[in-house]
C-alpha cells in the first residue's frame, strides 16, 4: 500500500483534531463541553446584569457574575491540573503574570487599608484573575471562542437596545428601574441628576449608558465589541450590523475618547484587511506609534494634553487630563512601590483645574491604588496574552479562530491606548481579563493542535514505515 493512500486528508485530520482537542480539554467541573459552554454564555449575560442587582453575604458585597466566576475560577483550575499531569497544556506568560497581578493587588491593599483593602481587592482579584482562568483554561472544542464571541455580539445588540431608553426617556431608565425593584441608590447619580452634570447629561440630553455604570464605560464596550465583530466577521452581513449598532451606541454615549478608540479599532481592522501578505503590520504600526509618542514628549512641554488633542478630543478634556497626570503622578512617584491604597486621599486640590478627586486614567489610577508594580503587572497581563506572536496564519485555526486572534489583539490594544485617557472598573474591568484569557487560549490551541498534527503524522510514518 502507497504512502499517499495512507496520508491524512484535510477532512479526516479536522476530526481528528477535533477529537485530540476534546480529549485534551475534557470536562469541566464534571460537566459535559456544551454544558461549559452554555455556563460561560451564561455568565457573559451576569457580567453585563446592573450593580443594583448585587447583595451582601456578611460584609462582602456580591454579584452573580463573582460568585460564576468564583466557582468556574475553581474549575478551571481543576482542569488546568490535569491538563499539566497530562503535559497537554502550553504556557503563555499571560498565565504566570494573571495570578502575579491578583496575589499583588491583595497584598498591597492589605498593607495599606488593612481588612478593608482585602475585601475590596478580594473582588476585584476574583474578577479579574478569575475571569481570566475562567475564559483561558475553560474554552472547549474548535470554534468555542468564536461561538462565545458571536454570542456577545449578539447580547450587545440587547446591551444597546436597553441603553438607548436613556436618551430617549430623557433619564436613567435601567438605573431607575433597578432602584425601584431593589431600592438600591448611588449617592454619585442621585448627586450628578440633581445638579444636571456632565456626567450624565450632555446638550441637555441624558448620556446612553444602560447596565453599565457610566457613559464612558457603555461607550468603550460599544468600541470594543463593535471592532471584534467587525474584524472577526467582516465577511459576514451580521458583522456589519453588529459594528453599525456598537457605533449607534458609542454615539449615544456621547463619550468623545471610546469614539477615538472605535476609529482606531475600524483603522487597525481595515489595515489588516487590507494587508494580507503583509507580515510586518504590527511591527510597522509599533514603530509608528513609538516614533509619536518619542517626538510629542521629547517635544512637548504639556505631552498628555498635546496627545488627547491630537486624539481629536475636546481642548478642555485634554487639559483635563494633563491636570490630573501632574497632579496624581507625583503622589503615584511618592509611593511608587504599594501605592496610597484603595481608599487614600490625594491632594487633587492642590490644582484649581481639578473639580474632583476622579482618575480618569486606568493606569494612573490602578499605580496610586496597587502601586507601579500592581498598574504593570495588569498591563502585562492583557499584552502578554498575545505573547506567543501572531497566529491568525496557522493552519490549525479555522478561519474565524484566526480573525478573532487579530480582533482580540486589537481590541487590547485599544484598551491599553484608552487606559490613559479614561478609567475602567466593574463591567469593563471583567471583560479586560476575558479578553485577555480568550486571546491566550487561542494562542495555545494553535500549539496544541499543531502538536496533534505532528503526532498524526508520525502515526501515519510508523504505519507506512517511511515509505
Amino acid at each position: 500500500m502507497s504512502r499517499k493512500s495512507l496520508e491524512l486528508d484535510s477532512r479526516f485530520q479536522r476530526a481528528y483534531l477535533q477529537d485530540r482537542q476534546h480529549s485534551l480539554v475534557g470536562h469541566a467541573a464534571g460537566g459535559s463541553l456544551s454544558g461549559t459552554e452554555l455556563y460561560l454564555k451564561l455568565l457573559l449575560v451576569a457580567i453585563f446584569l446592573p450593580e443594583g442587582l448585587s447583595f451582601f453575604l456578611g460584609e462582602f458585597r456580591l454579584s452573580v457574575a463573582r460568585v460564576m466566576i468564583l466557582l468556574s475560577s475553581i474549575a478551571a483550575i481543576s482542569q488546568l491540573s490535569r491538563r499539566a499531569s497530562a503535559r497537554a497544556t502550553v504556557c503563555v506568560p499571560s498565565d504566570i503574570l494573571a495570578p502575579l497581578a491578583g496575589v499583588w493587588m491583595v497584598l498591597v491593599a492589605t498593607v495599606t487599608d488593612g481588612f478593608d483593602g482585602l475585601k475590596q481587592a478580594g473582588m476585584a482579584t476574583i474578577e479579574f484573575t478569575g475571569a481570566y482562568l475562567t475564559f483561558r483554561y475553560l474554552l472547549g472544542p474548535v470554534d468555542s471562542s468564536v461561538r462565545l464571541a458571536r454570542f456577545a455580539c449578539k447580547l450587545m445588540i440587547l446591551i444597546v437596545g436597553i441603553a438607548l431608553l436613556d436618551p430617549l426617556n430623557n433619564k436613567l431608565f435601567t438605573y431607575e428601574f433597578v432602584k425601584g425593584i431593589t431600592g438600591y441608590v448611588k449617592p454619585s447619580y442621585e448627586g450628578a441628576l440633581a445638579l444636571m452634570s456632565e456626567t450624565v447629561y450632555r446638550d441637555g440630553v441624558v448620556r446612553a449608558m444602560g447596565p453599565l455604570e457610566h457613559s464612558i464605560l457603555f461607550g468603550a464596550v460599544c468600541a470594543w465589541f463593535g471592532t471584534m465583530a467587525f474584524t472577526a466577521f467582516r465577511s459576514q452581513v451580521f458583522g456589519w450590523g453588529i459594528a453599525s449598532i456598537a457605533l449607534i451606541g458609542v454615539w449615544f454615549s456621547q463619550a468623545r475618547s471610546p469614539l477615538l478608540g472605535y476609529l482606531i479599532g475600524f483603522a487597525l481592522a481595515t489595515f489588516y484587511g487590507a494587508s494580507p501578505r503583509f507580515a510586518a503590520r504590527w511591527k510597522l504600526v509599533g514603530l509608528s506609534v513609538t516614533a509619536l509618542l518619542l517626538a510629542v514628549f521629547t517635544f512637548s512641554g504639556s505631552p498628555v494634553a498635546t496627545l488627547v488633542r491630537l486624539s481629536g478630543v475636546s481642548p478642555e478634556a485634554a487639559w483635563a487630563r494633563q491636570a490630573i497626570w501632574n497632579t496624581a503622578g507625583p503622589v503615584v512617584l511618592g509611593s511608587p512601590i504599594v501605592g496610597i491604597g484603595l481608599q487614600g486621599e490625594w491632594n487633587w486640590q492642590a490644582h484649581g483645574g481639578l473639580v474632583s478627586s476622579s482618575v480618569d486614567a486606568f493606569w494612573l489610577a490602578t499605580a496610586m491604588s496597587y502601586g507601579i508594580p500592581g498598574s504593570a503587572l495588569i498591563l502585562l497581563t492583557i499584552a502578554s496574552a498575545c505573547g506567543l506572536g501572531s497566529i491568525d496564519k496557522s493552519p490549525h485555526l479555522t478561519p474565524e479562530e484566526g480573525r478573532l486572534s487579530v480582533a482580540l489583539g486589537i481590541v487590547i490594544t485599544i484598551i491599553v491606548f484608552l487606559g490613559f485617557m479614561v478609567h475602567f472598573w466593574g463591567i469593563c474591568w471583567i471583560l479586560i481579563a476575558v479578553f485577555a484569557g480568550m486571546r491566550a487560549n487561542l494562542a495555545e490551541t494553535a500549539v496544541l493542535r499543531d502538536r496533534a498534527a505532528r503526532a498524526a503524522e508520525t502515526k501515519c510514518d510508523s504505519i507506512t514505515g517511511g515509505i
